[in-house]
């Protein structure tokens, strides 16, 4: 990393995954170049994840994936860090692929990193079939709403110059913001109202380790609501 990167991994009850992820993430970086925001796990994942000398951050009570991602931006900007990669600790993503999503933040020739599993095949091994149907569609959706062409909106995979954050027009302490939505808010203030230099590369997101039941958290109507609201009430002027 040539500027001062942080990757934040946002978990909940992943007690199952989180060892080897982090494992994987540690071969591949320093425990000081991570941080585990841990959103109220009852399952004692967080404390996986100190045994293994990764800074750990601690929700009292679960407040949702937007919360955490807010906590984990809130620490790098006041440590000085210049760009966050946000990941998950369900070991869906491939941290030998982070480069590939941080570089072109890190050496200046973008402001924003979208992962997409569809810019190449065979990256989104043991995808539901529920899923194979759905983030495309909403994906469709999404790009009427901001006139782009992403790919892969629902990938949580994502790497973002910090600077952009500090922005007038981004207000993240708005409760609303704390499941899903934050991070469909940010796409939406940096492509949409910031228009920000934006790219997307490929990357990988596996389904195939994960057992039956473990695959999202996303709930099937509430969860969706939660990813479609922030375009909605931004774009019709309901929100800020």
């Amino acid at each position: 990393m040539k500027q001062k990167g942080l990757i934040l991994v946002a978990n909940y009850n992943q007690a199952q995954e989180i060892r080897a992820y982090l494992i994987e993430c540690l071969k591949n970086y320093k425990a000081d170049q991570i941080i585990v925001v841990d959103d109220g796990s009852n399952d004692g994942s967080d404390a996986i994840a100190e045994e293994l000398g990764v800074r750990v951050v601690r929700h009292g009570v679960n407040r949702g994936i937007g919360a955490a991602i807010r906590t984990g931006i809130n620490i790098a900007v006041e440590d000085g860090y210049e760009w966050i990669l946000i990941s998950s600790s369900n070991g869906k993503m491939i941290p030998s692929e982070f480069e590939n999503v941080y570089g072109p933040v890190d050496r200046g020739e973008t402001d924003f990193v979208q992962g997409s599993r569809y810019l190449r095949s065979d990256t989104s091994r043991g995808l539901p079939k529920f899923r194979q149907i759905a983030i495309p569609a909403f994906t469709k959706i999404v790009n009427l709403l901001l006139n782009v062409r992403l790919t892969d909106v629902t990938c949580g995979l994502r790497c973002y110059r910090l600077s952009l954050c500090r922005d007038p027009s981004i207000k993240m302490d708005q409760g609303w913001l704390d499941r899903y939505e934050m991070e469909y808010y940010l796409l939406y203030k940096f492509v949409r109202v910031m228009k920000v230099k934006w790219i997307q590369v490929p990357v990988t997101i596996r389904y195939d380790h994960l057992q039956k039941g473990r695959h999202s958290k996303i709930m099937p109507f509430s969860g969706w609501w939660s990813m479609i609201r922030p375009f909605i009430f931004l774009r019709f002027g309901l929100r800020r």
